[in-house]
């Protein structure tokens, strides 16, 4: 363990190398104050409408966490309820939303503030010893970024251009040896076998089921690699090459990890490309998905 007096950060759990790790986190955080800076304010919010803040990261493990830091570095309430998510990874950013909806409902009401940030490139690290093919793939594939999603419960809240019509999570029966990553002397890896590459066509059946025939006009999909991408929007019923086109976009930058689902989300709005029903649906280590039925709306209805 790595004691510290710094305000806001506290006393990190490290395993491996502590200014990696540190250095990390303190990127990652500054990510998150500034994207969650911004959020509320696009809506018309301050920091003190906020009633829900979900975070989620992997960069590093911290006491206090990432949640904990953004209520002082954002002037939040301090009474402000919190989920703090770290080590959902990539699919962080759906994992959180669907939480921030799930705790909005039950609160009957309020505004949510989703945050997902990562600094995976400085974290990340090959194992000592020989090098994989895999492990440079690993190094060269993840890119950083933050992004913050605000959710309203509040009756005509004019918040945004999508509103949830229903949530769903997945754990996919016997995938525990799919994607993993491990904490070494150097950092943090991460590793996979063949069953990462079925894992994503496996959840398939459990999405459609959720689905159950309602209609899907447009998807945001978590770009974790091009199979990921096509084989979820054929599954889905839509053209890979029209519908794909955002989360391909995306990940050309780097797999962004949590955030990905967000930067295509925020995409695929940009653009215009979400009109009626469509999923937002992101994958992670587990193996873990996660999805959002939406509809979209005129920017200023009611969500």
């Amino acid at each position: 363990m790595n004691g510290t007096d710094e305000p806001g950060v506290g006393m990190d759990v490290v395993i491996g190398r502590p200014t990696v790790v540190r250095a990390a986190y303190e990127a990652a955080r500054d990510r998150a104050v500034t994207a969650a800076g911004q959020a509320p304010a696009h809506s018309g919010l301050g920091p003190g409408d906020i009633d829900v803040l979900v975070t989620t990261h992997t960069t590093s493990w911290t006491i206090p966490g990432l949640d904990v830091d953004l209520v002082g570095g954002l002037g939040l309430r301090p009474d402000v309820e919190r989920i703090g998510l770290a080590t959902a990874a990539c699919v962080g950013g759906a994992h959180g939303l669907v939480h921030a909806v799930r705790s909005l409902r039950g609160r009957g009401g309020g505004r949510a503030l989703m945050v997902a940030t990562e600094d995976l490139s400085t974290l990340y690290r090959n194992r000592p010893g020989e090098l994989r093919m895999q492990d440079v793939l690993y190094s060269g594939l993840f890119g950083d970024a933050a992004g913050a999603a605000v959710l309203s419960a509040v009756e005509q809240a004019s918040a945004g251009e999508l509103v949830v019509e229903d949530v769903w999570e997945l754990v996919l029966p016997g995938s525990a040896d799919a994607y993993w990553s491990e904490i070494h002397e150097e950092g943090v890896s991460f590793d996979s076998t063949e069953e990462a590459t079925r894992a994503p066509r496996r959840v398939l059946p459990y999405l459609t089921g959720w689905l159950d025939g309602r209609p899907v006009q447009w998807a945001a999909v978590h770009p974790g690699g091009p199979g990921i991408i096509s084989g979820t929007l054929t599954g889905l019923g839509l053209d890979p090459e029209s519908a794909g086109r955002h989360a391909r976009d995306s990940l050309a930058g780097g797999n962004l990890g949590g955030v990905a689902l967000l930067d295509v989300l925020a995409r695929t709005m940009t653009d215009g490309a979400a009109a009626g029903p469509g999923v937002a649906v992101a994958y992670g280590p587990g193996f873990t998905a996660a999805a959002l039925y939406l509809r979209a709306v005129r920017s200023g209805a009611a969500g």
